[in-house]
């Protein structure tokens, strides 16, 4: 089907074409595919969001998106003018929001977007920017919901003292008002549609193959590709602390992204505060690592790693969401000895390491491609 005549509305709320974390960069694939199907998508995001990270609406695929609208979160501070004392008062009465940055006036502006120009499709990421579309006059645009990840266990982490009951009553509550709920992590999948039945789709992220140049002589033992969010600071500290002192004395690790901030200098360890292009250093290394000790969904790092053929050595929360928890190319122990084991022993029997980089191949053709991955989104819009 071509959707070339439809109009979505895709809000997001930093820039998807920094690319600078998993989260990230599975946005910006899901733009460019639902813009392979023929759509004419506006994007929306959040002043707040662009200026921390450094972003600017101009640093846009104008292949891509048609309009990009910035939201402010509150009016000028212009203490003379009635919209400023408007939201002053309005923010006094209002209800206490989790989502600092969902304020009414945010809110006001997004109603406006919505009354210039009718939209066939209204697609939000994240569950806790639903109150976006609640009361809104959608002019019959259908709805739909990239969650990204378990909200609820996610903030779980974060705060122990949680009211777990609410704040999943709260998350299926949000999910139940979207026409499509779509999952990345099989996982969430079966947790969702137990509660909200059809309307949920699993898509899992994509990446092109990029086996082609696994033969390209290897610089590097290991490769850890992450943003500075607290999963990662735990989870590299944790290797770097625990694992790497039980590796030889040797090995050659490569660490690529703002979590080069956390990691202490060592004479293994090169940093890679950024990268244009990740290729060039996946194809000169044999293994990924994910030590990740917390977090929810699928790991982006994880498939973007299978994409070039290689094996993964993870903990057990390296393979969330997987549809197979074995045969998937990827070996998980969350002890570190157990771990660093692992490591050794792929790299010192080509055997092993053959075995497990074809089995990575495998798993991810069959489960992670682009092509599959496309057809799912024809799917969800197709309703």
């Amino acid at each position: 089907m071509n959707f070339s005549n439809k109009n979505l509305l895709f809000f997001f709320p930093e820039s998807p074409f920094s690319k600078r974390a998993g989260n990230v960069l599975r946005t910006y694939t899901n733009l460019k595919q639902l813009k392979s199907l023929g759509l004419n998508i506006d994007l929306v995001g959040v002043e707040d969001y662009y200026n921390s990270f450094g972003d600017s609406p101009q640093d846009i695929d104008s292949a891509i998106i048609n309009e990009v609208f910035v939201l402010k979160t509150k009016p000028p501070k212009k203490k003379l003018t009635l919209e400023y004392w408007k939201y002053k008062i309005q923010k006094k009465f209002n209800k206490e929001n989790s989502n600092q940055y969902l304020t009414q006036y945010l809110k006001d502006n997004f109603t406006a977007l919505l009354a210039q120009k009718k939209y066939d499709y209204i697609f939000i990421n994240y569950e806790f920017w639903t109150d976006l579309i609640r009361d809104q006059d959608l002019k019959g645009a259908k709805t739909i919901v990239d969650t990204h990840d378990w909200i609820t266990l996610n903030e779980f982490y974060n705060n122990k003292n949680l009211d777990l009951g609410k704040r999943f009553g709260e998350e299926i509550n949000n999910l139940s008002l979207y026409d499509k709920v779509v999952t990345i992590s099989q996982d969430e999948y079966f947790i969702f549609k137990s509660f909200l039945g059809d309307k949920v789709i699993n898509i899992p992220p994509s990446f092109p193959e990029n086996f082609e140049g696994s033969n390209i002589e290897k610089k590097y033992d290991l490769i850890f590709v992450g943003s500075d969010n607290p999963f990662n600071i735990l989870s590299i500290n944790w290797f770097v602390e625990k694992v790497l002192p039980l590796l030889p004395k040797e090995i050659k690790i490569c660490i690529i992204g703002r979590i080069c901030k956390h990691v202490p200098d060592h004479e293994n360890i090169e940093k890679v505060f950024f990268a244009d292009d990740l290729n060039i250093y996946y194809h000169a290394s044999k293994i990924a690592i994910c030590p990740m000790l917390k977090g929810t969904g699928i790991k982006i790092k994880v498939v973007e790693a299978m994409s070039y053929g290689l094996p993964v050595v993870g903990t057990e929360k390296a393979v969330d969401g997987f549809s197979d928890k074995k045969n998937n190319g990827c070996l998980v122990s969350d002890d570190e000895k157990e771990f660093a084991d692992i490591i050794k022993s792929l790299l010192n029997n080509s055997s092993d390491y053959e075995r497990q980089k074809d089995e990575a191949s495998h798993f991810f053709k069959n489960n992670f491609s682009e092509k599959k991955s496309v057809e799912l989104w024809e799917k969800t819009l197709n309703f």
